[in-house]
C-alpha cells in the first residue's frame, strides 16, 4: 500500500489539525479550518517535523485516497506498483494485459486525478501487485538513473485523447539527451500554431520518464511546466545529457 508519514511528530499547537488532515477527503483542504495567517507557520513546521513539505504531503494523502476508494470495485484489475527512485518514489500502474497507463511520482501535483482518469477509462479496480510488466519497469528504470538506458521495452497504454496519444508518440521521437521547444514539438506534429495545445497535452502525459515530456523546453532555454516539479526535470535532462558527453569523450 501506499504509506504515508506519520504525524506523531508535529508539534503540539498543531495536533488540534491533526485529525482533520487524516480524515479530509481526497478532494477536501484538510486545512481549511487552519486560521490563513498561521499556514506559513505550519508548513515550516510541518516540513520539519514529518520530513516532507505539506504540499507534497497532500498530493500523496489524496493519490492514498483514490487508489483505497477503488480498490474493491468490480471490473479489471489495474496493477499498481511502488518504485523507489533517486527522485523519490513513483507509482506505477498496469492495465491487465494492456501495458503501463501510469508512471507519476506519487507526490506530485495532480497524481490523484491522473489515477482517476486511468481508473474511470478502464472501470477497473486497484490492486497492490507485481506482474512480469512491472519487474521490467522496476529493472529498467534503474538501469536508466545509473546512466545503462536509454531506451526502455516496457508495453505502453497511455490513456489519453487521439490528440494527446498523437503529441505522447511524438515526444517519444526526441533522442535520450536531447531537447525541443514546444515550437519545434508543434512544428513537427504539423501545426507550428499549436504550441498552446501541444504543451497542454505534455501535460496530461500520465506516463513520466519513458514518455520524455521532460525533453521538451522553453523557447529561451528555460525549464517550465513539469508537474513532477522543476528540480527532477533538471535532474532528468543533467543525467541523460552527462550520460551524452561521457560517451563522447570515452569515444
Amino acid at each position: 500500500m501506499l504509506s504515508l508519514p506519520s504525524l506523531d511528530t508535529l508539534p503540539t499547537r498543531w495536533q488540534p489539525y491533526r485529525d482533520g488532515i487524516e480524515r479530509a477527503a481526497d478532494g477536501e483542504d484538510a486545512l481549511a479550518h487552519l486560521p490563513a495567517q498561521d499556514r506559513a507557520g505550519f508548513e515550516q513546521d510541518f516540513a520539519a517535523a514529518v520530513g516532507m513539505p505539506w504540499a507534497a504531503y497532500n498530493h500523496l494523502r489524496r493519490a492514498a485516497a483514490v487508489l483505497a476508494r477503488h480498490s474493491s470495485e468490480g471490473g479489471a484489475e489495474l496493477a499498481v506498483s511502488r518504485i523507489d527512485t533517486p527522485l523519490g518514489e513513483m507509482l506505477a500502474v498496469f492495465a491487465e494485459a494492456e501495458g503501463l497507463s501510469l508512471l507519476e511520482f506519487a507526490d506530485q501535483s495532480g497524481v490523484d486525478k491522473e489515477l482517476a482518469a486511468v481508473q474511470q477509462a478502464f472501470g477497473g479496480r486497484f490492486v497492490w501487485r507485481e506482474c512480469p510488466a512491472s519487474a521490467l519497469l522496476r529493472q529498467e528504470l534503474a538501469a536508466y538513473f545509473q546512466g545503462r538506458l536509454k531506451n526502455f521495452s516496457v508495453p505502453l497504454r497511455p490513456v489519453g485523447t487521439a490528440f494527446q496519444r498523437r503529441v505522447w508518440a511524438a515526444l517519444q521521437t526526441i533522442p535520450y539527451g536531447s531537447t525541443l521547444s514546444y515550437k519545434q514539438q508543434a512544428e513537427r506534429l504539423g501545426d507550428a500554431k499549436a504550441v498552446r495545445a501541444v504543451a497542454a497535452a505534455n501535460g496530461q502525459n500520465k506516463i513520466s520518464i519513458i514518455i520524455p515530456c521532460h525533453r521538451v523546453i522553453g523557447s529561451n532555454g528555460k525549464l517550465t511546466g513539469y508537474a513532477g516539479g522543476l528540480f527532477r526535470k533538471q535532474y532528468l535532462l543533467n543525467l541523460e545529457q552527462q550520460d551524452i558527453q561521457t560517451a563522447l569523450f570515452a569515444g
